[in-house]
């Protein structure tokens, strides 16, 4: 390491250490132009030890902000033989390993052209024999070459603008069906061992062949769609896109804490044991942060617990179509009398039965691990693109396929091969939701971002969570 690049870290380290929760850190004062991986560098502290005590760095770091760093493993003695032959001790610092480049100036992982593969179930075998006007009610057996062909079209719309910026790809599409068998030969294919990067839209066993296959030869693999945790189980180059529930709700508290401190929170499931299990985790942690959180067995109980002098949040843990309906129709009749905002998953869009009026009476935010805001100017675009390309209507895989190519591929362009410990602090928002992504020491990296819309005026709205 240059003597240089040393002293620059030296300075940027803190002097000022406090005792926190009977722990030693150093508290440094971030400035302009910092990155977090100059900043481990500078203590010699991983970068997801940095996050997992400081975790609002998954937002990005800003000038002024204050970090919490623990004090590294410092110093141990060692002996040494003087020249009149007695034992001195001293006392050496261990030292920083590399030179601390910031992100996107280290060039030795960087590359003129990149190799990037998709792995995806095409069946091209069938195309010959298919209905090119399959029934309404035609079997999954039947459309198989077209269950992802627009995650494939939003991919390709993706490579073209990038490569109009002057990104040069050599990009292998392989057609990776559901017969794991026929993947394992297709990782025979000696061109994939060069591959920089691969996009896995496969189904769950095959992505874990080819995860074993990228951690053996140290390629970055993305996946798209899984919601499982355990792909990323001693998997250090898988990226999953999806976040868990996990995760979900850690963002959900944060977003309660910042937005609705002053209310009265009331958590109500349905009998689901896994349901039950999360509404007592969150009145839990709401209860540790001193909220005025209340855990309800039955909507007879949320009226005795809501508030006329301040406003309720009802969190609904539920995907039960009638129980849920059930809550909010009730839950209605009682608008004018308090002032309530319902928190819900996911999947109610789906339910068709509930009454729009309902959900914007009640102010009804939702929680969803993307959203698309067709009111949205570059989604105008992007639909208005897609339609003249490929003469129909893109659907949520076609915005993925583009949204999730494009991140990653300028990531590669920008940081190189090894962009995994650039990727947290690269913010890209997309059309349908945002990428903050973390790792643990032994596993690979999940995006923690979750989006929040509402329905206003009979419109979904996508809420910019702080």
């Amino acid at each position: 390491m240059s003597c240089q690049a040393q002293e620059t870290l030296q300075e940027m380290r803190s002097t000022k250490i406090e005792k926190i929760n009977g722990k030693d850190f150093y508290i440094h004062l971030v400035k302009k132009g910092q990155t977090l991986y100059m900043i481990s560098k500078a203590y010699n502290v991983e970068m997801n030890v940095i996050i997992q005590e400081n975790p609002e760095v998954k937002e990005g770091l800003k000038a002024g902000q204050k970090l919490r760093i623990p004090l590294p493993g410092s110093t141990e003695p060692i002996k040494k033989q003087s020249k009149t032959g007695l034992a001195e001790q001293k006392q050496i610092t261990k030292p920083i390993e590399e030179e601390a480049l910031p992100c996107g100036k280290d060039r030795s992982s960087m590359k003129k052209v990149y190799n990037v593969a998709l792995m995806i179930p095409l069946y091209l075998g069938d195309v010959v024999q298919m209905d090119v006007n399959p029934a309404p009610d035609a079997s999954e057996q039947e459309n198989r070459p077209l269950q992802f062909i627009e995650y494939y079209e939003g991919f390709r719309m993706a490579l073209d603008s990038l490569e109009k910026t002057g990104v040069s790809l050599k990009v292998t599409i392989f057609d990776a069906v559901r017969d794991t068998m026929k993947t394992f030969k297709l990782l025979q294919t000696p061109e994939l061992k060069n591959m920089d990067l691969i996009f896995g839209m496969l189904y769950h066993r095959n992505f874990q062949l080819v995860a074993d296959f990228a951690e053996k030869n140290n390629i970055p693999i993305i996946n798209p769609l899984s919601e499982r945790e355990l792909i990323l189980d001693k998997h250090k180059k898988v990226f999953k896109v999806r976040p868990s529930l996990k995760s979900q709700f850690s963002e959900m508290i944060r977003y309660l804490q910042t937005t609705f401190k002053d209310s009265t929170i009331i958590v109500i499931s349905d009998d689901l044991k896994i349901n039950k299990t999360t509404a007592n985790s969150i009145v839990t942690a709401m209860t540790k942060n001193k909220a005025d959180v209340h855990l309800s067995n039955g909507y007879d109980e949320i009226l005795n617990l809501l508030s006329k002098k301040k406003g309720n949040i009802i969190i609904l843990i539920s995907e039960d179509k009638s129980f849920v309906l059930d809550v909010v129709t009730k839950l209605n009749e009682h608008r004018n009398e308090f002032n309530i905002t319902l928190l819900g998953l996911p999947r109610w869009d789906l339910f068709e039965d509930i009454e729009a009026d309902y959900l914007v009476n009640l102010k009804t935010h939702v929680m969803a691990p993307y959203f698309i805001d067709y009111y949205d100017t570059t989604v105008k675009q992007f639909v208005a693109k897609f339609q003249n390309l490929y003469q129909t209507d893109p659907d949520a895989l076609a915005f993925q396929g583009f949204d999730i190519t494009y991140y990653f591929i300028t990531a590669l362009w920008k940081y190189g091969k090894y962009f995994d410990r650039c990727i947290p602090e690269l913010r890209m928002k997309s059309m349908q939701t945002d990428f903050h992504f973390s790792s643990s020491k032994e596993n690979g990296f999940e995006n923690q971002y979750w989006e929040m819309y509402e329905y206003d005026n009979y419109r979904l709205k996508r809420i910019v969570v702080q």
